[in-house]
């Protein structure tokens, strides 16, 4: 029993130490699902990120094939027909470079027949190609493979020959422009060639410019009860390089840190860590603007009142809401600020905020909410130099309760007894982005929530946090 216990955890830990070392995907080529073509070219690339070029000497009869008589058979590269040392690469279709140090690696399903071995071929941005020496030799079916670029040994090559060189012994893959394949030698038909059905590549995207600053704030739910195990790797343990957070006066790789409380532990099982919309946020505006790198500035205490960030802070206003202990947390959140901005070449980008549901708890602090809100986002914009800086204001929806508040009677509806002034805060919320210039309003509706409790659970942080990037990307900033 005790052996098939250490079993278990050995293959455990295995692979989890795999999840943990994989870089993220940067892209994956399938082909097009089309008739077989000759020669491969550009109309045969599925993926509309990348653009293809094949190399060889005589006639690129490098092919794209298909057998729509075999069940089994995809779509795929084929290599028998040509009649020169060939390789095939693909580059990002905006330019961009590909950082294929530290954990990135090559993946790719392939068959191989006769003597021919698959090797990975990556171009340089200073022109220069290398071929591995790690390769996918023959099999009788199709095989999935993966190696890391750091794990292999490259020879020069030359690609108008398509010819191996002398070994390479200082390249670094930090700046790759092209990653493709080649076995270098010409085709031998179906008895001896190359296959290949996809092929994924895991690393970095080059950025470039400034750090694009998101500063994020406000009560429990930006605080986050996300749960870091339910995340994907890349996620979980901040292997995307371009997404940065500024945490204990330094910026750090984007991931979940805060340790859950004890009533987190133990009710919800939340055992490793949680995090709030920035996840979420991060990762799509990643997805949206693959050349930049993103930063978070996040500055949230659970259960408090818009009062406690008052610019003009008092501890009578605070007091309103009882949070006149927590101190002047506007100070606690320029301080925070500008110290990120100090500590890289950075772009404050957008404010992002999720707050209100103390202040329904009182109706002094809900009949104030809109005007303590139009103040909290001028005097960010002139302390931080930032007078356009777009403002995302949250605001929760549930049930029958529309979207646009502006024909509702609030009476058709039932709120919270303890939420006295649910009703005034929504309108507020709602109403902001016709108020206060720059400024949308996200709607977060019927937030996915972890059982018996007001928080959104994992999956309602990520949908939070992309509605929150939809919003700005729809309304301030659509290109990158």
């Amino acid at each position: 029993m005790k052996h098939w216990i250490l079993l278990a955890w050995l293959g455990s830990a295995l692979l989890h130490a795999a999840d943990v070392g994989r870089a993220p995907l940067v892209f994956r080529e399938d082909w097009t699902a089309t008739a077989p073509a000759i020669p491969l070219t550009q109309r045969d690339v599925a993926n509309p990120a990348l653009r293809l070029a094949v190399h060889g000497q005589g006639p690129p009869l490098v092919k794209k094939s298909f057998h729509d008589a075999r069940e089994w058979d995809p779509h795929y590269v084929w290599s028998g027909l040509a009649q020169d040392p060939w390789a095939v690469s693909l580059s990002l279709a905006d330019g961009g470079l590909m950082d294929l140090s530290g954990t990135a690696t090559v993946r790719w399903r392939t068959r191989q027949s006769g003597f021919r071995a698959l090797r990975a071929v990556v171009e340089l941005e200073s022109g220069q190609w290398l071929v591995s020496e790690e390769a996918d030799t023959a099999s009788a079916q199709w095989r999935v493979r993966e190696f890391p670029f750091s794990g292999t040994r490259w020879r020069q090559l030359d690609i108008k020959t398509v010819t191996e060189g002398a070994w390479e012994t200082a390249a670094s893959l930090r700046r790759v422009r092209s990653v493709g394949f080649t076995d270098l030698m010409p085709g031998g038909r179906s008895r001896a060639c190359s296959r290949v059905d996809w092929i994924e590549v895991y690393g970095q995207r080059v950025a470039a410019g400034p750090l694009q600053v998101f500063i994020l704030s406000g009560q429990s739910n930006m605080v986050g009860w996300g749960n870091s195990l339910e995340l994907e790797s890349v996620a979980r343990f901040g292997h995307d390089q371009r997404l940065l957070m500024f945490e204990d006066g330094k910026w750090r790789p984007l991931k979940p840190h805060k340790r859950p409380s004890r009533s987190q532990r133990e009710r919800w099982h939340i055992t490793e860590s949680t995090f709030g919309p920035e996840i979420g946020f991060a990762h799509a505006m990643a997805e949206a603007w693959p050349r930049s790198r993103v930063g978070i500035v996040k500055q949230a205490v659970g259960g408090t009142g818009i009062m406690a960030w008052a610019p003009e802070w008092s501890e009578r206003d605070a007091g309103i809401t009882n949070d006149a202990h927590k101190g002047p947390l506007y100070k606690e959140l320029l301080g925070k600020v500008r110290a990120a901005v100090e500590a890289s070449d950075a772009e404050i980008r957008g404010f992002l905020w999720l707050q209100g549901a103390k202040d329904m708890r009182d109706r002094r602090a809900s009949s104030r909410y809109g005007e303590n809100l139009e103040t909290l986002i001028d005097s960010l914009r002139r302390d931080l130099g930032v007078p356009d800086l777009p403002l995302l204001v949250g605001s929760y929806r549930m049930g029958d309760l529309p979207d646009e508040l502006a024909d509702v009677d609030p009476s058709d509806h039932e709120f919270e007894a303890a939420r006295p002034g649910a009703w005034e805060v929504l309108v507020a919320q709602s109403e902001a982005s016709g108020r206060i210039p720059r400024t949308a309003t996200v709607i977060l509706r019927d937030l996915p929530r972890h059982p018996g409790n007001i928080h959104a659970n994992t999956e309602g942080m990520l949908i939070a946090g992309r509605e929150y990037a939809r919003a700005f990307l729809e309304q301030f900033a659509d290109r990158e």
